[in-house]
């Protein structure tokens, strides 16, 4: 995720408050049109090119054509690269609130009952089809858009889809017994006490072969 100014920042920049405002009220439209797991693809491709477009038609110095929740959300950018002042700055911008947005749609499916999980495969990989959707159909643009969303596509793989791989490893078993592999090993507190799983690289041998997770722990201590 890249540099968004928060609160946390330096006690007053706003950007993060601007823009979860503007994603929710588009999370909250795009959940509404997903009728069926399929119909999540086009209506993130619509989101994810649509919120592009509108922007590039900002930046090139035309007026707002509607009061969407899209172009809203690209207003937002728009007025905070005004803000910053240098070339560009929109783009990370844009990288957290479609970060944030492929995330929030999914919990508010979950809190109106329409989907009882947040995360399953099948979603995974729509999402990311979309993101490849949006990076190729906005590479004209020549404004680094594209680029925006093959990061949040990468982003996306090594921070949510690796800890679904691991929690599914750990439920089923793991697949792999190429020449080299990883292998998942606790880690827990100084009392025992189980935090999570980090992934080991490995080369193939009899002793971790048939493995999903290797024998031994990683201890996390206390700052002292």
């Amino acid at each position: 995720m890249p540099y968004v100014p928060s609160k946390k920042t330096d006690g007053k920049s706003t950007d993060r408050e601007m823009l979860d405002k503007a994603v929710e009220a588009l999370a909250q439209e795009a959940a509404d049109k997903i009728s069926d797991n399929l119909s999540l693809l086009t209506v993130y491709q619509g989101v994810f090119v649509g919120v592009a477009n509108s922007l590039a038609h900002l930046l090139s110095g035309k007026p707002v054509a509607d009061k969407t929740a899209v172009w809203n959300l690209a207003t937002v950018f728009y007025d905070l690269e005004n803000a910053y002042d240098y070339e560009g700055a929109f783009l990370g911008e844009l990288n957290y609130a479609m970060t944030r947005f492929v995330q929030r749609v999914p919990q508010i499916k979950v809190a109106n009952n329409s989907w009882t999980q947040e995360l399953r495969y099948w979603l995974y990989a729509r999402t990311v089809s979309a993101l490849i959707y949006a990076s190729r159909h906005t590479e004209d643009l020549d404004l680094g858009i594209d680029g925006v969303f093959e990061d949040i596509k990468d982003e996306y793989k090594r921070r949510v889809n690796t800890s679904y791989e691991a929690a599914q490893i750990l439920k089923s078993g793991d697949c792999y017994d190429t020449p080299y592999y990883t292998r998942l090993v606790e880690v827990v507190d100084e009392d025992g006490n189980l935090i999570g799983h980090m992934e080991v690289m490995l080369k193939r041998g009899d002793e971790t072969l048939t493995k999903d997770m290797l024998d031994g722990v990683f201890v996390l201590k206390k700052k002292s």
